[in-house]
């Protein structure tokens, strides 16, 4: 089981984030959100790629890190070498093949070829929803850790995640049910407790 904490994102800006990721479509191409490998090098690639002014998303936690001389506190990405970019997919792949450190994440289909691995704005949303609160204590888990068919779908009305759209679930190692979002085939993250006002069945 994965146990993360402590995601950082500037809040200040969450709410630009989220009216820039519903832009329109340009060129009659549509506008996704893309993950991409960036090698051991996902910072660097964060930094570049909002230099560049494309709209970006590393998740980052907090570890605790020893050495000789003691303990450090480290912000990491929590997810090692993705990152999330929202573009459309000849602009993203114009600007990636000049960089060596960065490409598209794929995923085997039922042919035996690979797919572009893209993520719904919905989910992305939501994901960045819950992630973003550094104060809160989140739990990640992989994908086949968590089964969401057997949880409630809600949507959270009031309080730190508020609008989140998510799924009320049992998971493991935590005694309480939980607003679970995931990322399809990749993540899952169960958020701390929600104050049962705050819930709306869906």
């Amino acid at each position: 089981m994965l146990v993360y904490t402590h995601l950082i994102v500037d809040q200040d800006n969450l709410t630009t984030f989220f009216s820039n990721t519903h832009e329109a479509e340009q060129h009659q191409e549509p506008v996704q959100w893309f993950v991409m490998n960036a090698y051991h090098a996902e910072l660097k690639a964060e930094q570049i790629l909002q230099r560049d002014g494309f709209q970006c998303y590393v998740p980052k936690h907090y570890i605790l890190r020893s050495h000789r001389t003691g303990t450090t506190r480290m912000l990491v990405p929590v997810i090692p070498n993705l990152v999330f970019v929202r573009s459309t997919y000849h602009k993203l792949h114009t600007f990636q093949r000049t960089l060596t450190f960065l490409s598209f994440a794929t995923m085997p289909r039922l042919d035996g070829g690979h797919s572009t691995m893209k993520v719904p704005d919905s989910e992305m949303d939501n994901f960045i929803r819950v992630t973003s609160h550094a104060e809160e204590e989140l739990r990640y888990f992989r994908p086949e850790e968590v089964n969401l068919t057997k949880g409630q779908r809600i949507r959270i009305i009031g309080g730190l995640f508020d609008g989140t759209e998510g799924t009320l679930l049992k998971v493991k190692g935590i005694r309480e049910r939980r607003l679970v979002v995931s990322i399809t085939g990749l993540i899952a993250v169960a958020a701390t407790h929600i104050e049962p006002e705050y819930i709306q069945l869906l």
